[in-house]
């Protein structure tokens, strides 16, 4: 039972683990689809090991399948060959077992819902006490800074901030792997860059282990965010280059003014380009 008093936690990051304490071992992925006008192969052969507490960023042209890739991983869709494995787990039994928590670019909240009660939701599901829903919850919004907006409906809120109470969602029951599908595409670029230093700031605080999987098309998002950058090709999607980021944490917005914060910016553009 979690009392009054608790703290939601702080997701650390670490350096790229060795292969031994992975989170997800993807080993020759292909995924194929069938259209109208044949088959389709959006992934092939994709190979990619993502260390425990590593935040790793997949970018590339749209349709080249990173967020298929994603969607793998979190057993939301199927692979056509090789194989995944998340902890030690398939995929499908990493989710029986909630690993997961998912943060799409719409927030998906549900209006009728305060904000504190969709935080609580996941818990809610899994049957944990309304005391302990409450307080946890609480907690978190305090983390993303929405404490005083816990009993205002979701349509009250401007668009970063039901995009906060989404991460306060998939945060609040401790998920190994947090997995964030292009979260703050919609969003303009001062809220865009707000939010992403509230995300590190949730998850650089503490000596956890979990693990993110972030989709983006934007190359300064990816930079600022991750300790690699999967670069993928045009379809049939495979993974071009990954490029570690080695700039300082925590980030803040004087990493924005780094050289080398520019410098691997220029990095990932030209193995775009190069794609």
């Amino acid at each position: 039972m979690i009392t009054p008093g608790y703290e939601a936690p702080t997701l650390a990051p670490s350096a790229p683990a060795a292969a031994t304490d992975s989170a997800v071992i993807v080993e020759q992925v292909s995924k194929m689809y069938q259209s109208n006008a044949g088959p389709v192969t959006a992934l092939h052969e994709v190979s990619l090991t993502i260390g425990r507490g590593e935040f790793i960023a997949l970018i590339g042209p749209s349709g080249c399948g990173k967020s298929t890739l994603m969607r793998l991983i979190g057993d939301l869709d199927q692979v056509t060959k090789g194989s995944i494995t998340v902890k030690g787990k398939t995929p499908r039994q990493a989710r029986i077992d909630r690993e997961y928590g998912i943060v799409f670019q719409s927030p998906v909240l549900y209006d009728w819902r305060t904000v504190r009660k969709n935080v609580e939701l996941p818990l809610e599901v899994m049957g944990h006490p309304a005391n302990e829903r409450r307080d946890r919850a609480r907690a978190m919004l305090q983390t993303v800074g929405l404490r005083d907006f816990e009993n205002a409906f979701p349509w009250q809120l401007s668009g970063g901030m039901q995009q906060r109470v989404a991460i306060a969602r998939a945060l609040v029951f401790e998920p190994s792997i947090l997995m964030m599908d292009e979260p703050f595409g919609a969003l303009d670029e001062m809220t865009r860059e707000r939010l992403q230093a509230e995300l590190l700031k949730v998850w650089g605080g503490s000596e956890s282990d979990t693990t993110v999987v972030f989709v983006t098309h934007s190359i300064s998002e990816a930079v600022f965010l991750s300790d690699r950058v999967v670069v993928m090709s045009p379809r049939p999607g495979r993974i071009e280059t990954v490029i570690p980021i080695d700039l300082p944490r925590p980030r803040n917005k004087k990493t924005r003014e780094m050289p080398g914060f520019f410098h691997l910016i220029t990095q990932v553009r030209d193995s775009l380009r190069e794609s």
